[in-house]
Formats: C-alpha cells, sequence, structure tokens
C-alpha cells in the first residue's frame, strides 16, 4: 500500500504538459562537413564563402533540425527545403522569396537562372559546366504540391561542390529521404547530389546564383 500511494503521488507531481524528448533513430540525422573539405573552398569569391559558411554553420550550431513542412526557422522545430533556404539566404543578408518556386522565378526574373531539366541523370552534361559552389539547385515533381504556384518547382538546394575525400557532389538542404553516400537522412543538412533516375518522377529544373551573390 505505502508503495502505491508513493506511485500515485510521483505520477502527479510530473507537469500535467511534459512530454518526453524526441528520440531521432540512429542514423537520421543528416551528415555535416567542414568547408576545409570541400574542393578549392578557399579560392573562392568571398560572398560565396559566407553563404556556403552560414549555411554549413545554421546546420552544426543548431539542435537536430528535422524535416517539418511549413518550417522556416531553428524555432519552428524543423524546416521544410525552401524554409531552410529562406532562412539562410536571410541570415546571409539576401532577400528572398519564401517558397521553392518562387524562388526559381526569383533568379529567373534576375537572369540567374540556367534552365536544365536533365533526365535520365548524367552528371556530365555540359550544361551543369557553369555550376559553382553557392548555387541554387532546383527539382520539380517530388510531390504534388497543393498550392497554385506558377511553375511546378517543389525543391531548392544549395549547391556546396565536390568533397576533396573523393571528388563526388555535396549539397546542404532540407529534405526526408535523401541520402549522403549511400546513407539516408530526414532533416536540414550535407547530402549527395544526383540526378533523378530515368525511372523517377522527378526532374531537375536547374540552377543558379541567388540575387546579392556575385555571378
Amino acid at each position: 500500500m505505502v508503495r502505491l500511494l508513493s506511485f500515485i503521488i510521483f505520477c502527479f507531481a510530473q507537469p500535467a504538459s511534459a512530454e518526453p524528448p524526441k528520440v531521432v533513430p540512429a542514423g537520421e540525422r543528416p551528415a555535416l562537413i567542414e568547408t576545409s573539405a570541400i574542393v578549392d573552398f578557399e579560392t573562392l569569391p568571398e560572398d560565396r564563402k559566407r553563404l556556403i559558411e552560414m549555411a554549413i554553420a545554421v546546420a552544426k550550431d543548431s539542435p537536430y533540425l528535422p524535416y517539418r513542412f511549413g518550417g522556416s526557422d531553428p524555432k519552428d522545430g524543423g524546416f521544410d527545403c525552401s524554409g531552410a533556404i529562406h532562412y539562410v539566404l536571410t541570415k546571409a543578408g539576401l532577400t528572398p522569396p519564401r517558397t521553392s518556386a518562387e524562388q526559381y522565378l526569383w533568379l529567373k526574373g534576375e537572369d540567374r537562372l540556367v534552365e536544365t531539366p536533365l533526365k535520365p541523370a548524367d552528371m556530365t552534361d555540359p550544361t551543369l559546366q557553369k555550376l559553382r559552389p553557392g548555387d541554387l539547385l532546383f527539382w520539380g515533381g517530388t510531390y504534388t504540391p497543393s498550392d497554385d504556384r506558377k511553375i511546378n518547382v517543389t525543391h531548392v538546394a544549395i549547391y556546396l561542390g565536390k568533397e576533396k575525400s573523393d571528388g563526388l557532389a555535396v549539397m546542404i538542404n532540407a529534405t526526408d529521404g535523401r541520402s549522403y553516400r549511400g546513407k539516408k537522412a530526414n532533416g536540414y543538412g550535407v547530402y549527395d547530389f544526383r540526378l533523378p533516375s530515368a525511372t523517377s518522377k522527378s526532374v531537375f529544373m536547374g540552377y543558379g546564383t541567388p540575387p546579392g551573390i556575385a555571378p
């Protein structure tokens, strides 16, 4: 009886609003990277360096930020893809629109966009030769949008460049299910930059330098 009463008192003494901490499954948190691991990072213009440093710092200096639709600030508990890019670009002193489709049209309106509906995947395509670290990357068809957007662009990321260790291209973004070196993850962090396969529903729509960064 004494033990039962002690248990009841303990339970009612706990705050009614207390919630268990979020348990992040092993391997779910995205990879991180240092700028020293990026090929020729030290030779980039200062504005591109700052943008990439800011993008990486947001991932490194924040708690785990899972993919959260509608999230555009770490205070939201996570990011969606365009929310992460909006947050990073704003912290870098730029003035981007909010959604991936609007960001795509933002670059296009400033003559900053290289349109490349590449499919099937071919990273050697000459259209990609102008791609530079700090550029935004755009995909369409990754999901069916519920809003009335002017163009079917549904995903955006920041291109980081190639890693010194293996020469493979990487990007930073918020996503659920993309991978880094074969390991799938969820949230804002570093992922492999790959073009869609021939069987994928998604299409790589293009890339370009955000206005405010020297082309």
